[in-house]
């Protein structure tokens, strides 16, 4: 790859780190396919967007931890599991075909868009009810409850689609929380910013094993995606709950559509 492609993504890869970490995404399910484009092998993209998805989070998670926006409880939590799967969804991707896990990813996004721009109704602070799987969050800025048993599952499966395709996990797990678990969007976004980032490492851990990285590639990548980084979250804790829902699912709905055409072209 010539040196020009190369600062022509740094400069692409700044603008899309600034809009992706405003919503605690890494942006993974755009860096994969802007690497294809360029003739980078698929699973050296994937690698690579992983490692891009790491500094996103590092760097996003401070501002959103200053701000009150990340629930560090539920991260220790349902993160191990989701990176259980993001281990083996990046070390089995070399058994599944890109076309049928991008389909698949696109189709999950495209529910998850539905929901998120359908209004929800805002929850009363929850109340102990006893069960173990229901787990109440009442020590945060807005209480809530979460229910393990419908969320850890999904979260191993989102874990899996993101450790093989490369990306952070957050167009999954943001709404599996709000959506399942009843977390506000704002805690969602924020916890996200950390999740994503430790999704993608198990997940390029995964991929190191079987040799897929360039180092070369990735490093001035990550230089921009750095500062963008530092600008999408500074912007996400000055935006309406209800409106950053229905950005988000925007965003949700241009991805899967964008992994649709990848594969049908």
């Amino acid at each position: 790859m010539s040196y020009q492609m190369v600062i022509l993504l740094v400069f692409l890869f700044l603008a899309v780190s600034t809009v992706f970490s405003m919503m605690g995404q890494g942006g993974g399910a755009f860096y994969v396919p802007m690497l294809l484009a360029v003739s980078v092998p698929f699973y050296v993209a994937a690698s690579t967007s992983q490692i891009l998805i790491v500094v996103v989070s590092l760097s996003s998670l401070l501002i959103f931890a200053r701000h009150g926006m990340l629930d560090w409880k539920l991260v220790l939590l349902i993160e191990p599991p989701t990176n259980l799967g993001s281990f083996l969804g990046g070390y089995l991707s070399v058994y599944i075909p890109p076309e049928v896990a991008r389909l698949c990813f696109a189709g999950v996004l495209l529910i998850g868009a539905y929901f998120m721009y359908r209004p929800i109704g805002e929850h009363a602070p929850p109340k102990p009810d006893g069960h173990w799987w229901n787990w109440n969050r009442t020590d945060v800025a807005e209480p809530y409850a979460i229910n393990m048993l419908a969320l850890v599952p999904v979260m191993i499966l989102g874990g899996f689609v993101a450790g093989m395709l490369g990306v952070g996990g957050g167009l999954v797990k943001v709404p599996a929380m709000v959506l399942l678990g009843g977390v506000p969007m704002a805690i969602a976004v924020g916890s996200s910013s950390l999740m994503v980032g430790a999704t993608a490492l198990t997940g390029f851990a995964g991929h190191l094993l079987q040799g897929h990285i360039d180092l070369k590639l990735a490093i001035p990548l990550a230089a921009g995606v750095l500062v963008g980084s530092q600008i999408g979250p500074r912007f996400s804790v000055k935006t309406d709950r209800s409106r950053l829902k229905k950005y988000f699912a925007f965003l949700m709905l241009a991805i899967a559509v964008w992994m649709v055409y990848g594969v049908v072209r």
